[in-house]
């Protein structure tokens, strides 16, 4: 009876060890695995085929132009929107922020974000709308730093890759400078992009020119948009970052979901690869290099251009609360929460300058002023 005891004894050891063998063979795959599919986009000789401006080394910008309307400009490889800037917007987002900082309590602060057509030859009124725009928002203010304008950080550095050719939002590598700006305000020593290591994703087509595509139909124009060359996507993460975000979002059924997975994806490109597209937000788990005693982390109110930014976000705080500006209809009535459970010290809303201060690009902020109108947020704090 005591051999067969010891027997059952010995067999129950022998078959918990072969699982511990088995769990750790399956995670040291999975980690394998994981380090090939990133080892897989890191195609040196692959980045070293395009220059600056997104295109093949060989080539310059195109100084042929297909087609130019009222609110759009389109050359043979680069489209780009002329911005649509009104005097209400100004006034409905000094009135949001105003809102935002006495609900909130928080350093509070507003980053619109420039458009390639700043950058663009012979378009230089662009610049100037921009500066004007920035500089009456900052007039709204006591404290005009609560703006945050990265417009002369990247003239710094406009001879790199800042913009996409096809999609309408700033690079990875032209968002770095926006974060950089941010770190500047709040007091963080700015990143060194040397830090982070590069990887390319093949090319893709942007949104803008997808929606030529669809938009312009006579043959001639059709044909040029159809031979523009598509672009690099470039990708910018520190090794030592944890990639990891927690999304929630509303599935195919119409009920929210929570899933955990890789802030930036390696299987994607363009604006949908990091963070994601249709989702309420996001709770991204950063490396916290940047913390100080008594300080914490940071909600960031956002639309497509704005969420590039992450990777390098992600570095200074332990924890950064992305809201997607466009889908998180429950933002305000639970920010109390988010701010607590959290420990959010900053919020820094941050968006397309022609979409900042449009009520119909701010599902999120909306909801702070009654009715989308004027509410009483009393004098600047």
């Amino acid at each position: 009876m005591k051999k067969n005891k010891t027997a059952e004894l010995f067999l129950v050891l022998l078959i918990l060890a072969v699982m511990s063998v088995g769990i750790f063979i399956l995670q040291n795959g999975m980690e394998k695995l994981q380090n090939v599919k990133q080892q897989s986009v890191y195609v040196p000789e692959t980045r070293d085929l395009y220059n600056n401006y997104g295109l093949k080394n060989d080539q310059s910008l195109s100084k042929t132009r297909i087609l130019e309307t009222q609110d759009q400009v389109i050359y043979t490889d680069r489209i780009f929107n002329i911005n649509q800037i009104s005097k209400d917007q100004i006034s409905y987002a000094t009135d949001i922020l105003k809102a935002l900082q006495k609900k909130s309590g928080k350093d509070t602060y507003i980053m619109p974000i420039p458009e390639r057509a700043v950058f663009e030859s012979g378009y230089e009124n662009e610049k100037e709308k921009y500066s004007d725009f920035t500089e009456k928002l900052e007039s709204s203010f006591s404290d005009p730093s609560v703006v945050l304008n990265p417009l002369s950080e990247l003239e710094k550095h406009q001879s790199e890759y800042l913009y996409f050719r096809t999609e309408n939002s700033w690079t990875m590598r032209g968002a770095f400078y926006g974060a950089q700006v941010i770190f500047g305000e709040l007091g963080y020593d700015k990143e060194n992009l040397d830090a982070y290591r590069e990887y390319v994703f093949g090319t893709f087509e942007g949104n803008l020119l997808l929606e030529a595509l669809k938009k312009y139909t006579t043959d001639e124009i059709k044909k040029d948009i159809e031979n523009m060359e598509q672009e690099p996507f470039y990708i910018y993460i520190n090794g030592s970052n944890p990639n990891r975000e927690e999304l929630t979002f509303e599935n195919k059924e119409g009920q929210m979901q929570t899933l955990k997975r890789q802030m930036i994806q390696f299987n994607s490109s363009g604006s949908h690869a990091v963070i994601g597209s249709d989702y309420e937000h996001s709770i991204v788990e950063g490396r916290g290099k940047g913390k100080r005693k008594g300080k914490g982390n940071l909600l960031l109110i956002t639309d497509t251009r704005g969420k590039m930014m992450i990777s390098y976000l992600s570095e200074i705080f332990e924890k950064v609360y992305v809201s997607n500006i466009y889908e998180d209809a429950d933002l305000i009535q639970n920010l109390d929460e988010i701010l607590e459970k959290y420990n959010i010290e900053y919020i820094v809303w941050a968006q397309d300058v022609t979409e900042t201060g449009n009520i119909s690009y701010m599902r999120a902020l909306n909801p702070l002023l009654k009715e989308g109108g004027m509410s009483d947020v009393g004098t600047d704090p």
